[in-house]
């Protein structure tokens, strides 16, 4: 330490010192770069897109549920192995996930430790509502098909369900306070008159069946909307579905989503209905993951 510190004093260039030490400090991957969530499997990965090349992902960090000690055996080795959503919140201080083999949790971003957890049957979507509230998309299963509200202080206790064929997205709204939920063939909105309670105010068929994904466009008043034949924009305003402009359509996206500079990130199934590689466009890349069925991919915003 003694002769590092002699080293130290001989530097008269101290901006050029500390920008040296930034720069060993701040290399590889990190957090605050342009960075997006991958989920598949029983992981949800973090990837540094800016320092990814050659079609191979920079990863920053994996959470594995199989390795989360802090979630209950069941939990661990049954109800996170398919992983289908992974939101950041609250200013990326929480990740919430869901899975189709029945659970949900909320997730602490710098440790990855887990904060609240709950069994949705077929859970294909998850959102944070006011009054820490919790809302899950429960898809097809004989005790699904529904949308259903958590309070995040008492998990596994339902304080309120309505039935939506096929739920797969719950977006929150804040701008109206309003929860929108997405099914097989329509695009619902709800008001939340109290804590413990959702009121559906208005329902929208879809352009087309099997609703995948649904999320909130940079403006904050339209959503991104997929099913089975594309994707497409509702204007939340003048409620009315068009397509994107200049997005490059196919069946089956399972995500969609865009970040601040303009540029979309999507996963289109491959097999089945998981993919490799996670896509991307304006500008266009993909990314590639072998070893993992990815279901759906998010910008870190």
């Amino acid at each position: 330490m003694e002769m590092i510190l002699r080293k130290i004093n001989r530097i008269t260039n101290i901006p050029l010192f500390c920008a040296i030490i930034l720069g060993l400090v701040c290399c590889g991957p990190k957090e605050n770069a342009m960075s997006f969530l991958v989920c598949g499997d029983n992981k949800v990965l973090l990837v540094d897109y800016e320092q990814s090349a050659g079609g191979q992902p920079s990863i920053i960090w994996t959470w594995d549920a199989r390795e989360a000690t802090d979630l209950p055996e069941e939990y661990r080795t049954k109800k996170f192995n398919t992983m289908d959503d992974c939101k950041a919140i609250n200013d990326r201080k929480q990740l919430i996930v869901s899975s189709s083999s029945g659970g949900v949790a909320i997730l602490d971003s710098k440790d990855r430790k887990v904060q609240f957890y709950a069994t949705v049957p077929n859970a294909h979507s998850v959102e944070i509502l006011p009054n820490d509230r919790l809302v899950a998309a429960a898809s097809t299963h004989s005790e699904g098909n529904k949308i259903m509200l958590f309070d995040i202080h008492q998990p596994d206790k339902v304080l309120f369900e309505d039935s939506l064929y096929s739920a797969h997205g719950v977006v929150w709204h804040e701008g109206t306070e309003t929860l929108f939920a997405l099914g097989y063939d329509v695009l619902r909105a709800y008001k939340m008159p109290s804590p413990d309670e959702l009121e559906l105010q208005k329902e929208w068929k879809i352009p087309g069946e099997g609703g995948h994904d649904l999320q909130l466009a940079e403006d904050g008043k339209h959503f991104y909307l997929t099913e089975h034949t594309g994707a497409w924009l509702f204007d939340i305003s003048g409620e009315k579905f068009s397509k994107i402009p200049d997005f490059p359509d196919a069946e089956n996206i399972k995500s969609i989503g865009e970040t601040a500079s303009g540029q979309f990130i999507y996963t289109v199934p491959e097999e089945s209905w998981w993919t490799y590689h996670v896509s991307f466009h304006r500008p266009e890349d993909k990314l590639a993951f072998p070893e993992m069925k990815v279901y759906k991919a998010r910008w870190y915003e």
